[in-house]
């Protein structure tokens, strides 16, 4: 439920930072942004939920590298693809209405393409080939292309040390999908250093998984992320979130929160538990197409201020529910689908060698 519970207020971060920097304007330069703040949650959770999950599901013998792709694939394109075609669609009406030149530059079949294979986030040695931008209006894309390749690399390093027999058929996969973590370990994704050691940050939440199972007492958890929260804000202004200075505060405020309700979890009501389980069952794809949602108000409405703030952030949840109910909430129907295929597949081959 905790981590639920930051999953979704790491989206609604994203969301109402970026719709703030849409509509309202000025943000306080001794504050940090808050969408740069939920993306790096985002990359925090996903280290330490990744890494329960291989641990956790590896004490079943069958359950391998394809089993830990089948997976990943059905999560992550169940929102996407929805995703992707909301953009189409929208990006598509602005143009038409508008011919907004930044839109138009990034809305190409190619670059389409590209983003279907996870190329946006893309930095190794195939720069002129393989390195593409985000489609569209989808710009908060760039994120999750580095997540799928940490995913690949993480998963293919960790069935090989778990089985080296693998290691002759993921290798290659460890190598391609290797060179965009290795250069986010301490490189970034623009020149001004947006996005600088997110796969070093990934590694921190893996590590929290393992600090976090230790026996902890709950004010002394609880002053941990209360007090990191605090240095992390005093120390971080605007436009400088991605600092390796920032990372450990913001790792031990989620250190200090996991630590401090993951005693405490069985407290809390059913009520707010489905509070928190249906804010996060759609913040993947209000993580996808809000930014979308605000550009074409951006650029179709005139007005600015408070109204049309909370307008963009309301729209934005209200898209993000429907998309989720066709997309991200299935991803568990389309994982057992996708097993059942490939197990089909299996025994046809063995039947058909026999």
């Amino acid at each position: 439920m905790t981590l639920d519970l930051l999953r979704a207020v790491a989206a609604q971060m994203v969301c109402v930072g970026h719709a703030y920097s849409f509509f309202i304007g000025a943000w306080p330069t001794g504050l940090p942004y808050i969408q740069n703040v939920g993306v790096l949650l985002f990359f925090l959770l996903s280290g330490f939920l990744i890494t329960h999950t291989l641990v956790s599901r590896s004490s079943n013998p069958d359950y391998g590298f394809l089993q830990f792709c089948i997976d990943r694939f059905a999560r992550i394109y169940s929102g996407l693809i929805p995703a992707l075609i909301f953009v189409v669609v929208v990006d598509g009406f602005v143009l038409y209405l508008t011919a907004e030149p930044t839109i138009a530059r990034y809305y190409t079949l190619k670059t389409f393409i590209a983003n279907l294979f996870m190329l946006e986030g893309y930095r190794g040695v195939y720069p002129d080939t393989l390195q593409w931008s985000a489609f569209g209006s989808a710009s908060p894309l760039w994120t999750l292309a580095i997540e799928w390749h940490i995913y690949m690399f993480a998963g293919s390093v960790f069935f090989m040390c778990r089985n080296p027999r693998t290691i002759p058929l993921l290798a290659p996969v460890a190598l391609f999908f290797g060179q965009t973590p290795a250069h986010f370990l301490f490189g970034a994704f623009q020149s001004d250093g947006v996005g600088r050691g997110l796969f070093s940050l990934w590694l921190a939440g893996a590590a929290i998984y393992v600090v976090a199972r230790l026996p902890y007492r709950l004010p002394a958890a609880a002053l941990l992320a209360f007090v990191s929260a605090a240095a992390f804000v005093a120390i971080t202004p605007a436009g400088k979130e991605y600092s390796f200075i920032g990372y450990p505060l913001l790792a031990a405020v989620v250190l200090g929160i996991i630590a401090a309700t993951q005693s405490s979890h069985r407290l809390t009501s059913q009520s707010v538990q489905r509070t928190i389980g249906f804010f996060a069952d759609y913040s993947f794809s209000l993580y996808l197409v809000h930014h979308t949602i605000m550009s074409a108000i951006w650029l179709l409405l005139p007005d600015r201020g408070v109204p049309v703030f909370v307008l963009a952030v309301a729209l934005s949840n209200v898209v993000a529910i429907g998309l989720a109910s066709i997309g991200e909430n299935r991803h568990k129907v389309i994982a057992r689908l996708l097993t059942g295929k490939f197990r089909l597949q299996a025994q046809q081959a063995a039947h058909t060698g026999s």
